[in-house]
Parts: structure tokens; sequence; C-alpha cells
């Protein structure tokens, strides 16, 4: 991989302003049991390379599986001629050069790739049974276990040649129950926002530790249990009142709010024609108050374990902790290094792409919030009169990233101080800077965690990434839930 970058590298024509390559083998294994079905196994493997130029100020791009010579000419033929077909003029500035040479691997403990076939299917299998114990209504139930590894060779004109190999790792479980009028569904560690056969639950840049750690047979009765009991529980009342999101439901409430506005090419406008602007818009960084003085934000790609963590992004560029808010105020973006360098900024090491054959594109790494000085327990005891919702079910939000729309996959209702009914379809909706301008109170550091969430879509043609998020409980206090 290392002798392709170079080789390519050295074939780029003198007209080349920059250039860029990146070799990338990627390893996906995916185990899947579901009720009264035998497990499957799914295995993906692919090599490949994607080459980036810049010739006169415009881009070339272009990607191969073909890594002989006649495929090592053509994509460099490919990349050069777009950019050239661009016709010059155009200007494109990235900032300093990149010029580090590095060698990273993500830590593991135990390699998922060496567990045996069998242990998997005996976790999952193990999982369906004991979720099964809850009765005749369970309909679905669906275990599974994904293991990625990235295996990636980055080299640039500029002298960089940077090899890493992440590997990451996670499962969950998800059951649905009927009875004919109603249908509910449980999903475990965490849901997903759409539905998709396994590549569900909780993730990390870690190995088979993780799974191990989820806890999904242990879990299993009492999450099917809770399916069941959702479809004779009372209706989320409609009203507007206090609401405390678990951390598990803030991470998605993050990921909408902070997260994709607060990517600095979004706010140049390139995400317009597919995803919409972003309210966070660069004369606003510093001044424009994005919630309550209690919430701070940040991103940070350093977090051992975070799914959004690694060495170095897909320009070269380290990972690294960025402020995104602070005490209430947008303060600034995750970048790339031609979105820094049309806003002035060094990049914050958030371009990454989706394999080989997609470009880089400015992503969010691991999203976090601050916590606070409060408990879960705490917000609850000091509540006269609301609800308590996580796990997320679905989502709608505006092309701004401000009106937005949250439904749960459970919720209870919140009566002097204690824990009520279990409630069912629990819904909430606001707009951004009213919502977390509510907040009066989040959990505390015992309280925090990372959420692996692997489906965050962005980019056309589509492109899937791995991120993370860190929260704690949080509560929010004049919130319509429910209509």
């Amino acid at each position: 991989m290392r002798d392709t970058a170079e080789t390519v590298l050295a074939l780029l024509p003198a007209d080349v302003q920059y250039g860029d390559i990146r070799v990338v083998r990627r390893t996906h294994e995916q185990v899947l049991v579901e009720l009264d079905g035998p497990g499957e196994v799914g295995y993906d493997d692919s090599l490949g390379l994607g080459l980036r130029v810049l010739i006169g100020g415009r881009w070339g791009f272009a990607a191969t599986h073909r890594l002989d010579p006649d495929g090592l000419d053509s994509v460099i033929a490919q990349a050069v001629g777009q950019a050239r077909a661009a016709g010059g003029g155009g200007q494109v500035a990235l900032g300093d050069p990149v010029t580090t040479r590095a060698t990273w691997s993500s830590p593991l403990r135990v390699d998922p790739f060496d567990v045996p076939l069998s242990t998997k299917l005996d976790l999952l299998s193990a999982a369906v049974k004991e979720a099964s114990t809850a009765g005749p209504l369970v309909q679905q139930i669906e275990a599974s276990i994904d293991l990625y590894r990235d295996e990636k060779v980055f080299a640039n004109t500029e002298g960089a040649l940077i090899e890493q190999t992440l590997t990451e790792s996670g499962g969950g479980l998800m059951v649905n129950a009927g009875n004919g009028d109603d249908l509910q569904r449980r999903s475990f560690p965490q849901g997903v926002p759409r539905q998709i056969r396994g590549q569900r639950g909780d993730f990390a840049t870690a190995g088979w530790e993780h799974v191990e750690s989820l806890g999904l047979v242990e879990n299993a009765a009492r999450v099917a249990a809770e399916a069941v009991a959702l479809l004779t529980a009372p209706q989320c009342p409609d009203e507007v009142t206090t609401l405390i999101a678990g951390g598990n439901q803030l991470a998605m409430v993050l990921h909408e709010c902070a997260g994709h506005p607060m990517e600095a090419d979004r706010a140049l406008g390139t995400e317009a024609s597919l995803a919409g602007g972003t309210y966070a818009t660069p004369e606003r960084r510093g001044n424009f108050r994005w919630g309550s003085p209690i919430v701070s934000a940040y991103a940070d790609a350093t977090i051992p374990g975070g799914l959004g963590s690694f060495g170095y992004d897909d320009e070269g560029i380290p990972a690294q902790r960025t402020q995104l808010v602070k005490d209430g105020i947008f303060l600034g973006y995750m970048s790339g290094r031609e979105s820094a360098a049309a806003l002035g900024d060094q990049p914050t090491g958030a371009s990454r792409a989706d394999g080989w054959q997609r470009l880089p594109l400015v992503r969010m790494t691991n999203i976090c919030l601050e916590p606070g000085e409060s408990s879960l327990e705490e917000m609850i005891a000091g509540t006269k009169r609301g609800i308590l919702v996580d796990t997320n079910r679905g989502f709608s939000i505006d092309d701004q990233r401000m009106s937005f729309r949250f439904t749960t996959e459970l919720g209870w209702e919140i009566r002097d101080g204690k824990l009520g009914r279990l409630l069912k379809n629990c819904s909430y909706q606001s707009v951004t800077p009213q919502f977390w301008a509510g907040l009066d109170a989040l959990g505390g550091p015992d309280e925090w965690k990372v959420h692996g969430v692997p489906s965050c879509n962005k980019g056309e043609p589509l492109q899937v990434a791995h991120v993370g998020h860190g929260t704690v409980p949080g509560r929010f206090q004049n919130v319509q839930v429910g209509r």
C-alpha cells in the first residue's frame, strides 16, 4: 500500500499544484441472529485508492480498485483530466503544508476478527433466546455484531506519509412487539434513526472487549419486556412541561443541533443543495447564544475508544479537541484544510472520507457535552411535573438546523419528584437556541458516557461516517411534548 502511494505521486505531471492519495483496505464483518432464524454472516473486504489533484486552482478526483500499472496510469489520467477540463483561474487555499510522517493504530485488547465465529453466534443466539422469554407478543428480534477495520496510507506532494489502522467493534439488540392494534420497538444499547439490518447498537474504536461490555444477553429480557409493556402504556401527554433527556437521547440531539451545523463546509454553503445551510454562520461566532450558561460542547477526536477517534484525518491533520460552544456561546467549527483556510482558521482535523472511493468531507468526530454538577436522580427529585425520555426513535429538523422534533422509544412521567407510569410514543419539539437555553441541569462526570453511532449520513453521493457523542442526562424547562 505504501509503495502504491509513493508510485502514484511520483507519476503526477508537473502542472499538479497539489496532490494527495489514500490507499485503503476496508474490512467489515457482520453477524446477525433473528427470532426463529439461522445466523447470517456477511464479510466484505475491499482495497483501492483515491487520488485528488489540484491544477490551476481546480480539483480533480478519481478512484480505482485496480492497483496494477495500467490501473494506476488510468486513475492519474482521470483525476488530472478532470482538473484540466474544469479550466484554470480558480483559487484554492489549503493553509500550511502538511509534511507529517507517522504511523498510528487504534488501541485494542482483543482483536475482534480473531474471535471465533461460533463465539459471536453463541452470544447473539443467547441474547435472542433471552428476549424471546417476553412472550408471544414479541414479533421480531434482531441481535447483531459489526466489526470494522480500515488500514490506510495517506501521502501527499508536500511530503506527508501516514499509515493508520483503525479497528471498530459494536453490537446491539432490537425487539418489535405487536398486538394487532399497535407496534412498539425497543433497542439496546441505543436506537438508530432509520431501519437498517445490523449496524445498530453501540460502537467504539476498540476490540472485542467492547462487545463483551455491552451486556446484550444480560439486558435482553428487560428490553423485550419493555417493548411488550409499551403496547398498553398510556400515550405521552400533549403539554408544555419539564423534559429530562437521558444521555443516550441527548447524543442524537447534540448530533443534529451542534454536530452538523458546526461543520465548516456547511457554513460555507457546500451542503445547501442536499441538506441545507446552518444557523451557525461565521458572523455569529463569539456572539450567538446557543444555550444556557451551563452548557459547553466540543469536538474531540482523541478520546480513547470514541467512534470518532483516530490519529490523523484524511488530509494528514492530527486529531485534536475543538471547542464549539463555551458557556452557552457558539465559538467555532470543525474543519478541513480548504474550509479552514476560507474562514481564516487552522484546520481542526475533521476531514474524512467513507472509504477509498470517496472524497474527504468535513465530518464530525466525537461531539461532546461537558458534564455539569447534577445527576439524573437529583434532576428527577427536583422536578414537580415532567417526563423523562430516552432512546431515540426518529427525528426531523429544518434545513438550517433550528426547528426540530424528536421521537423516543420510551418515556416515564414524573410526578412530585418520582418516576411514574411508562409512556409510549413520546415526542418533543423546539427550536435549537430556545431548547438549549432552557437547560438548567446536567449530569456530573460519573454519568458522562461516549455513545458510538456508525450511521451518520452526508454528501452526494452518500457517505456514511462513524461518530461518537459524549453526553450526560440533561433537564430542560418549558418544552412542548406529545403534540
